[in-house]
């Protein structure tokens, strides 16, 4: 009897000799899957950074005059807006700019610009307000929704109002021959039209005659290229690549590469868009053009955005913490615009990095250009 219970004892030992670590080993992994999956959590005040609750998902960043200039318009003071427009002269990136934060206003309420085009009927700016006014109105009227969650009586008012808007592009078009903006706005047309390749190329040109290095322009144009318009992935990572390699020292187009990058993945959640062969490069190139870019320029914020997503993408942390710090509060740009949630899409990307920065002992950004003093 002794006997059977030492041998008992002895089998016992070893299946515990065993199955303790194993089960050890499970428990192990499995909170270590818990914790993989909990929410990742940072105090915002810790690295200077705005809370989730007080980020701004209207905006790519502050532009006081802007919102200045769109309340007196709201508020009946057509004249500030026109001179708002005119200020521009002849930066045509600047003047369509601007013109989106008038048209916007104008789509909310058009009081103003009925008066801006009755006392002036032959201004050519105030034909430019109206025409891209009437997009703007076609795409509210569709909503952004995918075209199966699309109503028959939504597609209609948006086909309505975009038929409406391409004559009134036109007339704009005729009273300023030399301004680009009328024929950008018929991007969106093109878009929504289903214009073909072609007929999208002559329009292409039209614009490149007038300005070929226009950033909104070629923002635009991107979408008609991809593959969620008229494009496909290979279209418009050839229009971006083409757009980057003749831009002119300054420019801010080497963003682009980034915008398409952000497209394809949001369209291919499940594919390493961002190990591309050519991405670092992208990424780099994007850099170098913000070191040169003046802090105030109008387009500044936006491409920060793209930079912060791409530089997380790529686990390139510290370079992504000083966009994400320089973004400040502002959500309202893409990548985060894509999202249901742009607000949640931001604090997701920008607490990681700052967690993956920290794990790392907070490297210092590596210096680019400017700061080598070339």
């Amino acid at each position: 009897m002794n006997v059977l219970i030492e041998i008992a004892g002895a089998g016992v030992l070893a299946y515990s000799a065993v199955t303790v670590p194993r089960n050890a080993r499970k428990a192990r992994a499995l909170r270590a899957e818990a914790k993989a999956k909990a929410p990742v959590n940072i105090d915002p005040a810790k690295y200077g950074l705005v809370p989730a609750a007080q980020l701004d998902s209207r905006f790519a960043g502050p532009d006081p005059e802007a919102d200045a200039v769109a309340q007196a318009a709201l508020a009946g003071d057509w004249r500030r807006a026109a001179a708002y427009l005119a200020g521009a002269g002849r930066d045509w990136d600047l003047r369509w700019y601007r013109l989106g934060i008038l048209v916007h206003a104008a789509a909310e309420n058009d009081a103003w610009l009925k008066a801006w085009r009755t006392e002036y009927p032959g201004d050519p700016s105030a034909a430019l307000v109206h025409a891209d006014a009437l997009v703007v109105l076609a795409g509210e009227v569709r909503g952004a929704k995918l075209a199966k969650h699309t109503t028959a009586e939504q597609f209609e008012g948006f086909h309505r109002l975009l038929s409406e808007a391409l004559p009134a592009c036109q007339e704009a078009a005729w009273m300023a021959p030399e301004d680009p903006c009328p024929w950008i706005a018929q991007i969106s047309i093109a878009l929504g039209l289903g214009w073909s390749h072609d007929d999208f190329r002559a329009l292409w040109a039209e614009i490149a005659a007038r300005d070929p290095h226009h950033f909104g322009a070629h923002m635009s144009a991107l979408q008609y290229w991809c593959a969620k318009w008229r494009g496909s992935h290979e279209l418009m990572y050839a229009f971006a690549e083409q757009a980057s390699a003749t831009a002119p020292q300054g420019s801010l187009l080497p963003v682009l590469r980034l915008y398409g990058l952000m497209e394809h993945a949001f369209r291919e959640p499940g594919e390493p868009v961002y190990r591309q062969p050519f991405v670092q490069a992208a990424v780099d190139a994007t850099l170098d053009a913000v070191e040169w870019t003046p802090a105030g320029h109008h387009r500044l914020p936006m491409v920060r955005h793209l930079l912060a997503e791409a530089l997380f993408q790529t686990d390139r942390y510290a370079e992504a913490v000083e966009q994400f710090r320089a973004v400040g509060g502002y959500v309202g740009s893409p990548p985060w615009s894509y999202s249901g949630n742009p607000v949640k899409a931001f604090v997701f990307a920008r607490t990681n990095t700052f967690v993956a920065w920290e794990k790392a002992g907070r490297p210092a950004a590596p210096p680019r250009g400017r700061a080598l003093g070339y």
